[in-house]
């Protein structure tokens, strides 16, 4: 009993296949690049943020230092023993003391968030990532090389063959039964 031949309709489109997948294995390696990139501007925002923040508290301090003494330093009467109007330097007091609140209330969120990402990172991304990294870098490459050999081997087995002609992967169809011709 005699095996068949390998019954390849198309070496052509496995070229395109082995020519689409190394197309995706670039794009995917581009876009994990550009993700873990990402990632790495998310970490660094984050942390810039935390640092403006800051600044702003420390000015904010400043600034309600400096309206504490306004305000201190009009409670004091005037010449004529009224006492003046401290209206203008409580309402300062309020808006640094405001300004000041807002800006610890940003560091705590950018503190929480520094904390909070990269469990983040590590639950959506890293492992997914890495497997896929692992993939595109030592599977994918051994397949389509292992393809390459294998649409190589065929080719040179269609060379050998004298009714081998390249045609599409779909057969014609048929229009019904044959009758024969007596």
């Amino acid at each position: 009993m005699s095996s068949p031949g390998a019954d390849v309709r198309s070496i052509d489109g496995l070229r395109e296949w082995l020519a689409a997948a190394q197309v995706y294995a670039h794009d995917a390696g581009e876009a994990l690049g550009g993700t873990q990139m990402e990632i790495r501007r998310a970490f660094d925002w984050i942390a810039e943020q935390g640092q403006l923040w800051e600044r702003a508290c420390r000015v904010g301090e400043q600034e309600v230092v400096q309206a504490k003494a306004e305000l201190a330093a009009r409670r004091f009467p005037n010449f004529d023993g009224k006492m003046p109007d401290t209206t203008v330097q409580e309402r300062n007091l309020r808006r640094a003391e405001d300004k000041l609140e807002h800006a610890i209330s940003q560091v705590a969120r950018c503190r929480a968030w520094a904390g909070r990402l990269p469990k983040i990172v590590e639950e959506s991304f890293t492992g997914r990532g890495r497997r896929l990294q692992n993939f595109l870098e030592g599977e994918l490459p051994r397949t389509l090389a292992q393809l390459g050999r294998r649409i190589e081997s065929l080719e040179q087995y269609a060379d050998l063959r004298t009714d081998y002609t390249s045609s599409p992967s779909v057969l014609p169809p048929t229009t019904g039964p044959q009758e024969s011709k007596s």
